[in-house]
C-alpha cells in the first residue's frame, strides 16, 4: 500500500479497489468472449479491443495504487497485447485470446489472494506466453522490476532468489513490520525499517500484506550478515523477527509453477472478489429514489392539511397520517444513508497534490487532515473537488511562504496546510487553513482598484472575501501552475452556492488564512420550520435554527442602524424579515425570533409568527436570473403554491462579527437587498 495515503483510509480505499476490480474484470471477461468468437469467425472487432484495452490500462493503474505488483505487471502485459491488436502489428487469434483469457483468470486470483491475504499465483509462463506473441517492433514498454518481461524472452525463468539463498546457506529470517500511529509520531515507518534492516543484510523478498478489518502488515524476507537478534529493540518497534528454514524440497524453475492450461478456473477462490457488504449503486438510480421519496413527502403534506380541513373527528386517520409520517422520514433516512460517501474520497488526492506543488519550488508544505470519515452526500463530494483544489493551492500559491522566510520569521520551514471535516446537524462543514502569511488587506484593495474593483471603506473578513470571489480578480501578474487565472474563487463560491451552502474566511496577518465551507449534507429533503411574514409563509432549514424565543418589543436597542436585544449575557443583532420583504412594519408588543449560529457568531431572525415545523423537498433556483441572496430554492407542501426557503447565514452575516472583533457597526445588514 502507498504510504501517501493515511492510515484510517486504507481499508475504505482497499474495498473501493475490490470493488472496482470486479468491474474491470467483467468488462473483461465479456469483451475477450466477444473477440474469442470474433477470431473463431477470421473477423475484427476493433471496437471490443480498445475497450479491452482501456480496462485493462484502468486494472494496471489502480493495482500500482495499491502496491499489488503481480496485478500491475500481468495487466499491463495484457494491455501490450491490445496494443499490437490495435496497430494491426498482431493478427486476433485464437491462440492469442486462449492466452488472454488464461491471464484474465489469473489476474482475478491475484486480486483474489491480495484479499484472502493468501499467497499469489505464478505468473511467469502467462507473462512469458504473452510476450512471445509480440512481435518485435511491437515491444512491450519495460517495467521498473528486474521480473519485467521485455521484448526477449528468457530461456528459462530466473531462480528464486530466497532458494537460491537457502542452497547457499545463508541466514534467512523472516522480518514483519506492523505500522502504528505511535510509532509514526517517533518517526518510524516502513521506510526507516527497510533502511535498517538493508544495512543489516540483504532483502531477498518485501510484500505488503492485507489482514483483517484493512491492516496493513509488511513482510520481509532479508539474509542477515550476523544474528539480528543482538542488534536494535526490534520488538518496541513494532517489528517481529522469526528464523526462516529451508523447504525439505528446494524449490526449482520446473515445479514452482502449474502446468500453463488455457481454460483453468477455480471458481470458489473467484466468487469472493467482491467484498460481500460492498454494492456499487449508478447515482441516478439514487437520484430516482430521492425523487419519488420528495414527491410522496408532498402527497403526505397535502393528506395532512386535507385531514386538518376536515375536523378533529378524524382520530383513526390522524393515527394513519402519523405512522405514515414516521415511515417516510424512515425511508428518507435509510436513502439519504445510501447516498453518504466519506469526505476521505475528497481528501485522499490533496497530499500528492501538495507534493507535486512543492516539488521544484522554494516551500515546503505538508498536509494535515481532520474528520476523513464525516460523511456528505455523494454529490456535493463530486462538486466539491474543483472548489477544494482551487483553495489548496491557492493556499500554497499565496498563503505559504518559502522555507528561508519561514525560518527568519521563527515558523517552521515547512508549513501545515490542514483539511478538516466535522458534522453539524443537518450540515457538513469543511475547512482549509494554512498556516502562512495571511492576507494584506491593504494590498487586496490596491489590486482591486486597480482592476476597477469597487472596494468597500471597512475591509473586515467579509469585504476581503467579497473582493477575492470577484470574477476576474486575481494577485497575479502571469499564469502558472497554481495561480493568476483569475477565475478560482470565483467558481469556489458560484458552486458552494449552488449547493446551498455558504463560505467564510478568517484571516490573521502572520498567521495564516482559513476558509470555511459550510454545506447541507444532502440537497433533496430536510427539515423545515414554518414561518409567516405577513401573509406569506416561507421555510426556513431546521438545521440553522439554534432555538426560538420571544421578546418585548421594548427591549430592542438600536446601534447606529443595527438592532441589538438582550441575549444570554450579551446582545444579539436582529434582522427583520418584514423589511427585508419592505412590507410594512409590524406594531406587535412581542417579537418572536429564530436564533440563528454560524461559524462567526449568532444573530436573531424576526419573523410574525411560526407556523409549524415540516419536512420540504428543496427545489434548487437554478436559472442565475431568480437567484437572489438569502433565498436558496423552493418548495411546496402539496397545495401547488410556491414557498421559497430562505438561506439564514446569509441574511444575517451582515450583523454577525468575530467575537474578537471590537467594531462598531457602520452599516445596515439589509442595504445589499436594497431593489
Amino acid at each position: 500500500m502507498s504510504e501517501d495515503f493515511p492510515r484510517e483510509l486504507r481499508p475504505e480505499l482497499l474495498d473501493d479497489f475490490y470493488a472496482e476490480c470486479d468491474e474491470l474484470l467483467t468488462l473483461v471477461r465479456e469483451g475477450l468472449e466477444k473477440l474469442d468468437t470474433a477470431a473463431a469467425q477470421d473477423a475484427a472487432d476493433w471496437k471490443t479491443v480498445e475497450s479491452l484495452f482501456r480496462s485493462t490500462h484502468s486494472l494496471k493503474g489502480i493495482s500500482a495504487i495499491v502496491g499489488l505488483r503481480p496485478a500491475e505487471e500481468l495487466a499491463h502485459a495484457m494491455e501490450d497485447v491490445f496494443r499490437a491488436f490495435s496497430k494491426r502489428d498482431l493478427a486476433v487469434t485464437p491462440p492469442v485470446v486462449d492466452h488472454l483469457l488464461t491471464a484474465a483468470q489469473q489476474l482475478e486470483k491475484i486480486v483474489v489472494a491480495h484479499r484472502l491475504s493468501k499467497e499469489m499465483p505464478e505468473t511467469r509462463e502467462t507473462l512469458l506466453a504473452l510476450a512471445q506473441h509480440l512481435p518485435a517492433k511491437a515491444s512491450p514498454s519495460a517495467l521498473p522490476s528486474a521480473s519485467s518481461i521485455g521484448s526477449t524472452v528468457p530461456d528459462t525463468p530466473a531462480a528464486d532468489p530466497v532458494a537460491t539463498a537457502h542452497e547457499q546457506g545463508r541466514l534467512l529470517h523472516a522480518v514483519e513490520f506492523s505500522p502504528a500511529a505511535a510509532l509514526d509520531q517517533r518517526g518510524i515507518n516502513v521506510n526507516v525499517i527497510r533502511q535498517r534492516l538493508t544495512a543489516l543484510g540483504e532483502i531477498l523478498r518485501a510484500t505488503p500484506v492485507v489482514r483483517g478489518q484493512g491492516a496493513i502488515v509488511f513482510e520481509f524476507i532479508v539474509a542477515f550478515r550476523d544474528d539480528p537478534a543482538t542488534t536494535g529493540t526490534w520488538p518496541d518497534d513494532g517489528v517481529v523477527i522469526r528464523p526462516l528454514t529451508p523447504p525439505s524440497t528446494p524449490a526449482t524453475p520446473g515445479n514452482s509453477a502449474k502446468p500453463f492450461s488455457t481454460r483453468e478456473v477455480d471458481l470458489a477462490e473467484t466468487l469472493s472478489l467482491t467484498p460481500s457488504h460492498i454494492v456499487r449503486v449508478d447515482l441516478e438510480r439514487l437520484d430516482d429514489l430521492m425523487r419519488i421519496m420528495g414527491e410522496m413527502v408532498i402527497h403526505r403534506s397535502r393528506l395532512e392539511d386535507r385531514i386538518q380541513q376536515s375536523g378533529t373527528q378524524q382520530t383513526g386517520l390522524r393515527e394513519i397520517n402519523q405512522a405514515l409520517g414516521r415511515s417516510l422520514r424512515e425511508m428518507r433516512t435509510a436513502i439519504t444513508q445510501v447516498r453518504m460517501v466519506p469526505i476521505s474520497q475528497l481528501f485522499a488526492r490533496i497530499p500528492l497534490i501538495v507534493r507535486e506543488l512543492a516539488r521544484g519550488s522554494e516551500k515546503q508544505a505538508g498536509v494535515l487532515l481532520e474528520g476523513n470519515q464525516t460523511e456528505a452526500d455523494k454529490y456535493v463530494v463530486e462538486r466539491l473537488k474543483e472548489p477544494l483544489l482551487h483553495l489548496v493551492r491557492n493556499a500554497f500559491a499565496h498563503g505559504i511562504e518559502p522555507a528561508a522566510e519561514r525560518v527568519a520569521a521563527d515558523k517552521p520551514a515547512r508549513a501545515t496546510i490542514t483539511l478538516r471535516a466535522k458534522s453539524s446537524g443537518d450540515s457538513v462543514v469543511i475547512q482549509i487553513r494554512d498556516d502562512g502569511r495571511g492576507i494584506d488587506a491593504s494590498r487586496i484593495a490596491a489590486r482591486a482598484n486597480s482592476l476597477g474593483i469597487e472596494v468597500p471603506e471597512s475591509l473586515d473578513d467579509d469585504a476581503l472575501l467579497t473582493i477575492l470571489c470577484a470574477p476576474g480578480f486575481s494577485t497575479r501578474d502571469e499564469v502558472d501552475l497554481t495561480s493568476g487565472r483569475g477565475v478560482g474563487m470565483a467558481v469556489v463560491v458560484n458552486t458552494v452556492r449552488e449547493l446551498g451552502g455558504s463560505l467564510s474566511l478568517e484571516t490573521s496577518p502572520g498567521h495564516g488564512t482559513q476558509f470555511t465551507l459550510k454545506l447541507p449534507l444532502t440537497l433533496s429533503i430536510a427539515d423545515a420550520i414554518m414561518v409567516m411574514v405577513g401573509a406569506e409563509t416561507c421555510a426556513v432549514p431546521q438545521s440553522a435554527i439554534d432555538e426560538i424565543v420571544q421578546v418585548s418589543a421594548g427591549d430592542v436597542r438600536r446601534i447606529q442602524k443595527t438592532e441589538l436585544v438582550p441575549y444570554r449575557g450579551g446582545l444579539l443583532p436582529l434582522v427583520r424579515l418584514r423589511a427585508l420583504f419592505h412590507a410594512k412594519p409590524s406594531d406587535a408588543t412581542t417579537l418572536t425570533i429564530l436564533v440563528i449560529s454560524s461559524e462567526r457568531g449568532a444573530a436573531g431572525l424576526v419573523v410574525d409568527r411560526v407556523r409549524s415545523q415540516r419536512e420540504i423537498v428543496i427545489r434548487p433556483l437554478a436559472d442565475p436570473l431568480l437567484r437572489v441572496p438569502g433565498i436558496s430554492g423552493a418548495t411546496e407542501l402539496g397545495d401547488g403554491r410556491p414557498v421559497l426557503i430562505l438561506d439564514p447565514n446569509v441574511i444575517t452575516q451582515g450583523v454577525v462579527r468575530p467575537p474578537a472583533a471590537d467594531r462598531v457597526l457602520d452599516h445596515s445588514p439589509l442595504d445589499k437587498f436594497a431593489p
